[in-house]
């Protein structure tokens, strides 16, 4: 579920993590051929047997610390008959690549930067299966870096590329905020969550903001430290997110000037064929893709080197997060793929700096991604 994911999903309900251990465990049980009709993810030794798994005893492990607590049934069944019926398919690519299943092995909650697969395929050609069964969708996290942009050590990106206009951003928000908590004096003020409240003490003249971390200072301390994120700051960013409708044109001017520098910016940084699948984490083995969409198989990073930036558009989104669509090809493509790539405040606004989300891949195809079905 790490690198390429849809915006589909089954109704299945439930914490991400739910789905993703019901549906890897239940795909590993598909292709291993175990009987799931009495599976106790408590007591896994008894359905999945130590010969179809490359480390039982950290399967084992995983699968009853991060299967119980999140066990689904029905959406277990779910999954393993979705596999099911994918099987032939899977065996005649494997077959077409010279190589078959053996053992397998299971990442649990452990995300690996050279390996797409959940599921991986031991001894095999092909990595595994990676596996989407949420409806998040998320491609790769990466660093601003990843796109070209170089933010000095500690700087926010936004801040980095328009300093005046990100200082005049924040202190018109934290003006607003303190204003607003000012004129209640004690009382406890949470703009989306109880976790990052500020609250004014008249008696000291002094604001207390509370998150993971907290400070107690006077309005100009405050204000003073627009230029620089801190967790303390986050309430002041859930102001913003909750108030967006009415102060958006307090963020008017920065998202102005960075869509004109971060557009070119990119675009340069991504006419470089080994930037693209270095961002779409293509890996040196091919691997089967598995989403509520369908089956895929992705080819591996030596058989896309060709990749090509087509076009970078702004997206224009109508919130805090910057949005810029790449359309992306080979050189003899008849179209294109289209990824979203946002730059946003994925940890919280204020609270630590943004980040880079790349989002909703369309017409795979055209980056030589095969679906089988």
């Amino acid at each position: 579920m790490r690198f390429f994911e849809f915006n589909q999903s089954l109704q299945e309900g439930g914490a991400s993590g739910g789905r993703r251990y019901n549906s890897e465990i239940a795909v590993l049980c598909a292709l291993a051929d175990v009987d799931i009709s009495s599976f106790d993810p408590s007591n896994p030794e008894q359905t999945i047997p130590e010969s179809v798994l490359a480390n039982p005893k950290a399967a084992y492990n995983d699968i009853k610390k991060l299967l119980v607590p999140n066990y689904d049934q029905a959406l277990f069944q779910g999954w393993y008959n979705k596999t099911n019926g994918y099987k032939d398919i899977i065996n005649s690519k494997l077959a077409e690549k010279e190589t078959q299943l053996g053992q397998f092995s299971w990442a649990g909650g452990k995300n690996k930067a050279d390996n797409a697969a959940d599921v991986g395929f031991e001894g095999s050609k092909v990595a595994g299966m990676s596996i989407k069964a949420e409806g998040g969708i998320t491609l790769a996290n990466l660093t601003p870096k990843a796109l070209g942009l170089t933010p000095e050590k500690g700087n926010d990106i936004f801040y980095q590329y328009a300093q005046q206009e990100f200082k005049d951003m924040k202190t018109n928000i934290f003006n607003d905020v303190l204003e607003q908590a000012k004129a209640q004096p004690g009382q406890v003020i949470a703009p989306l969550t109880d976790k990052y409240t500020i609250v004014y003490d008249d008696t000291t003249d002094k604001y207390t903001c509370t998150g993971k971390k907290t400070l107690t200072a006077d309005a100009q301390t405050i204000l003073n430290s627009v230029a620089k994120n801190s967790p303390w700051q986050r309430v002041f960013g859930d102001w913003f997110q909750a108030n967006w409708k009415q102060k958006k044109s307090y963020a008017t001017p920065l998202f102005t000037k960075i869509a004109r520098e971060f557009e070119v910016t990119i675009e340069q940084h991504l006419q470089k064929s080994a930037s693209l699948v270095n961002m779409l984490r293509f890996a040196d083995k091919p691997y089967f893709y598995l989403s509520t969409s369908g089956l895929y198989f992705v080819p591996t990073i030596n058989e896309v080197q060709d990749l090509q930036l087509q076009g970078l558009k702004y997206g224009e989104p109508d919130g805090t997060s910057q949005l810029f669509v790449a359309q992306l090809g080979r050189p003899d493509s008849q179209g294109f793929a289209e990824l979203d790539i946002y730059v946003r405040y994925a940890n919280g606004m204020f609270e630590s700096n943004p980040t880079v989300r790349v989002q909703t891949l369309r017409n795979p195809q055209y980056i030589s991604w095969e679906k089988l079905a």
